[in-house]
């Protein structure tokens, strides 16, 4: 045991921020993807054929922001969300109802998405969180039971798949850590969209930049994360992985990344990391996340090696 530990002590700990650029952070996305065999990131696919009546529904762009686009997502954080929770209702997304969904505006909480990664060469810790989720409604901890992850961008941030690529795959990982069931994950500035997926040992994506694999229109963007919450999405505010409908093989297929990570959560030494770095958020936010990593790492520990 006391050489176990020091192995653990010799290895390099390396900090990054979801929000941040840092010199090496690429490099660990994507050792972190592969800790969870995540080696496939591919364009994604619309379904053959979208409910009755959806076709015809067209999304209405945010128009809010100022011309000279010097303001922060911050101060519009609030618009958003209302623009957005008008939109999804408009595409037939039930929100605010009991066994329904509910949209909620998190800019706020910082850090809730936290989490950690170890690789042979070293321990990779993670911080950061998102701007607005679609919970399943009365869910009382919204990182354990995340279906949507919006991220508000300003249009000058948001000009290609690339500019947000590694922010959007640190969120997704994140919901993959912390939340019992999976995430789509939206960036947006409420004109263009990058969507991402969690698909079985890949991630699929969208976007609406034209001529490049993987476009669709912001018509299409709608559509799809209605469809990820109205067909494949729990309801259930108390949903566990363990318990997902064997009949929904796009839920199972999403969860495939999901129980890998909660995998690599409960093999001790993770929940240790992500302990250390729930000890440094802030005082009036430490109580709640460490609560929430032991929490999910119990549920995870038991239901994926029983």
């Amino acid at each position: 045991m006391d050489e176990m530990l020091q192995m653990i002590k010799a290895k390099q700990v390396q900090h990054y921020a979801f929000n941040q650029a840092k010199t090496g952070k690429e490099s660990a996305v994507a050792a972190a993807l592969s800790t969870l065999s995540l080696s496939g990131f591919a364009a994604g696919e619309l379904p053959k054929r979208w409910p009755h009546g959806w076709a015809k529904k067209s999304y209405m762009p945010f128009v809010l922001w100022p011309a000279d686009g010097q303001i922060y997502e911050a101060t519009y954080s609030s618009q958003l969300v209302a623009h957005f929770h008008a939109s999804l209702g408009a595409f037939e997304v039930p929100l605010d109802v009991k066994d329904d969904f509910q949209l909620v505006d998190v800019h706020s909480q910082t850090g809730r998405l936290n989490f950690v990664c170890t690789t042979a060469a070293s321990t990779l810790m993670f911080s950061g969180g998102t701007d607005a989720v679609v919970v399943p409604y009365g869910a009382l901890v919204w990182q354990l039971q995340t279906r949507v992850l919006f991220d508000w961008k300003r249009p000058s941030e948001l000009q290609s798949v690339e500019s947000v690529l590694v922010q959007a795959q640190l969120e997704l990982l994140g919901s993959l850590f912390n939340s019992h069931h999976p995430a789509l994950v939206v960036f947006t500035d409420g004109i263009s969209f990058v969507l991402l997926q969690p698909w079985g040992r890949g991630i699929k994506y969208w976007h609406t930049f034209v001529d490049k694999p993987g476009c669709i229109t912001a018509d299409d963007a709608l559509r799809l994360i209605a469809h990820h919450l109205v067909n494949i999405s729990s309801r259930d505010p108390l949903f566990h992985h363990s318990e997902a409908d064997a009949r929904n093989t796009d839920l199972l297929t999403e969860l495939v990344p999901l129980l890998a990570a909660k995998k690599e959560l409960g093999q001790g030494e993770g929940l240790a990391q992500q302990l250390e770095v729930d000890r440094d958020m802030p005082e009036h936010e430490r109580f709640e996340s460490t609560s929430a990593t032991i929490l999910a790492w119990r549920e995870a520990s038991w239901s994926y090696f029983i």
